[in-house]
């Protein structure tokens, strides 16, 4: 019997759980009101800008099916999706839409975050290259992007505790990198993976020191 395709590669599926694990504690370490948090809430900040940085270069170059070109659905598709009208595909319509939510959401609260200040114990690390104007906007959208962040969350868990009780097999794919369907496997490209990696980690570790670098 036919094995099925490896559609998550594992370069995707490694960022997919350190996002995920990252993303919960950046909520808890910033909603908890625990000040001696907010210093390890500003490293897993900056390292989840790594990590948004590695996504946005393996929808570029990564593998086939983590391609930005992947990434794209309209409205009739994501209403034939639930009319059991849409044709098999690497990602489905509404999931495609919520990665695109929730990864511009992120994008957001962490690219403000990099200007917020409290005004008394932190700042973000280019909070200094901005006026205080900027830097009080940008602190307002971050208290309240993570309300976004955590509703795409939710639904994402919600879809596959659905998913789970239907028995359908999709939450697994994420484990196993497969799924059911009739298209070639994607290479995992772990040259390129370690590439990105170097270049990701290089923006977060100049955006960190960028006071004492410029």
């Amino acid at each position: 019997m036919k094995p099925d395709p490896t559609i998550w590669d594992w370069p995707l599926r490694i960022w997919h759980w350190a996002f995920a694990a990252f993303i919960a504690f950046s909520l808890y370490s910033g909603l908890s009101g625990d000040i001696g948090l907010l210093e390890w809430h500003q490293r897993s900040g900056l390292v989840l800008l790594g990590l948004l940085v590695f996504r946005l270069g393996w929808g570029l170059w990564g593998g086939r099916y983590a391609r930005l070109g992947h990434y794209w659905t309209t409205p009739t598709a994501f209403v034939d999706h639930f009319r059991r009208r849409g044709r098999p595909g690497a990602h489905t319509s509404p999931g495609v839409a919520l990665a695109v939510v929730l990864l511009g959401a992120a994008a957001v609260q962490v690219g403000t975050g990099l200007f917020a200040t409290d005004d008394i114990f932190t700042e973000g690390p280019l909070h200094g290259y901005v006026s205080n104007e900027l830097a009080r906007r940008a602190t307002w959208i971050h208290h309240r992007v993570h309300w976004l962040v955590l509703g795409a969350g939710g639904i994402h868990l919600a879809a596959h505790a659905v998913y789970a009780l239907l028995r359908d097999p999709t939450p697994l794919a994420m484990f196993t990198g497969r799924k059911r369907l009739e298209l070639p496997s994607t290479p995992h490209f772990w040259v390129r993976a370690t590439v990105t990696s170097v270049l990701a980690a290089g923006v977060a570790l100049v955006v960190t020191y960028a006071e004492r670098l410029f």
